[in-house]
């Protein structure tokens, strides 16, 4: 029983150890879906706007540069 209990408190600290060292990435991963969400819905509620669709590489745009990426998009969507 004794080693059953030491055996379970390695795995944990392992883990742990290895949710730590992967904050980083999911942090940054989480917050280019949530951009990605958001420009999505931008450019859903603004079709009426300019003439842009909500495809996957406007999406990835958005994603990857935020507002000032929905914003450029919704430009050239206006002069092209």
């Amino acid at each position: 029983m004794n080693t059953m209990v030491i055996s379970i408190m390695l795995f944990t600290c392992l883990l742990l150890l290895a949710l730590i060292a992967l904050a980083k990435p999911l942090k940054a991963i989480a917050k280019f879906l949530f951009s990605a969400a958001v420009g999505g819905g931008l450019l859903w509620a603004g079709q009426t706007l300019a003439a842009v669709a909500a495809n996957p590489v406007t999406l990835l745009v958005s994603g990857l540069l935020g507002l000032p990426g929905v914003a450029g998009i919704f430009i050239l969507g206006f002069f092209l």
